[in-house]
């Protein structure tokens, strides 16, 4: 069992069925996919939230300003990932509405935008 909570089994490697049945009528939604899809979305607005810390830190932006640059930078690199990876496919990488999918994520990388942000103002503005 991977996951007894989600009554998820190792053995299927295939697309899995609701609970409904499998009349052909079902959606049919790989929870595995939207795993690895969901853990790489992740990286990279992770990864994204560090360096627009650190533009923000660079560029001396203090106040409202930081914070419209993350929300700008957080949405663009969000429709990014729509754009060239799902090519505006949502739902057939996700179930989350399109709200849900642009601010995903957004307190975690909140984080790292403010310590990134800091640490760089303070190296260049500070010492």
């Amino acid at each position: 069992m991977i996951d007894p909570m989600a009554n998820i089994d190792a053995a299927p490697a295939g697309p899995e069925m609701d609970a409904a049945g499998g009349d052909g009528n079902q959606e049919v939604f790989d929870m595995n996919a939207y795993r690895s899809n969901f853990r790489k979305m992740d990286k990279i607005r992770s990864f994204m939230g560090i360096a627009s810390g650190c533009v923000a830190g660079i560029c001396g932006l203090t106040g409202l300003a930081g914070l419209a640059c993350f929300i700008i930078l957080h949405i663009t690199v969000n429709l990014s990932l729509l754009a060239f990876k799902m090519k505006f496919d949502l739902h057939s990488y996700s179930r989350e509405s399109m709200f849900a999918f642009l601010t995903a994520d957004l307190q975690k990388c909140a984080m790292s935008f403010m310590l990134f942000w800091t640490l760089f103002f303070g190296l260049v503005y500070l010492f």
